[in-house]
């Protein structure tokens, strides 16, 4: 066999690993999903003192889910950090995926510490509303 037909074969593999690997996380994902709340659920919940433990929750909920998701970007940044960069660009420099994955592992951080925060604003408006 030539050169091509290993690099053809090594390259569909890669593919098919990758949209399995794709199609784990996203069912993974779905499962892992917090309560979803409409924006619509949420205003009207917003507006009645009593709801705010709901609020609460649901947020925390949220927060915990986010971390989870940072933490997963964050150990498969870890991961590619250890493996040699394969892909190049048009301009021969190679692809730095882990930085997209470290952007991504503090984009998901920073919106657990929002959702966090609010967790504990709705929990203190309803401390006060009792």
């Amino acid at each position: 066999m030539t050169n091509t037909h290993h690099t053809f074969g090594r390259l569909a593999v890669l593919t098919i690993s990758l949209a399995l690997l794709a199609c784990t996380g996203a069912v993974r994902a779905a499962a892992e999903t917090p309560a979803s709340l409409s924006k619509k659920e949420i205003k009207s919940l917003s507006a009645t003192p009593a709801n705010h433990e709901r609020l609460a929750a649901y947020y925390r909920e949220k927060a915990e889910h986010l971390r989870a998701k940072a933490q997963e970007f964050a150990a498969q940044a870890d991961y590619l950090a250890t493996q040699p960069a394969t892909i190049e660009s048009k301009q021969g420099i190679s692809c730095n995926c882990t930085s997209h994955y470290r952007y991504f592992s503090k984009l998901y951080a920073q919106e657990a510490k929002d959702a966090e925060t609010l967790a504990v604003q709705h929990e203190q408006l309803s401390k006060t509303t009792q």
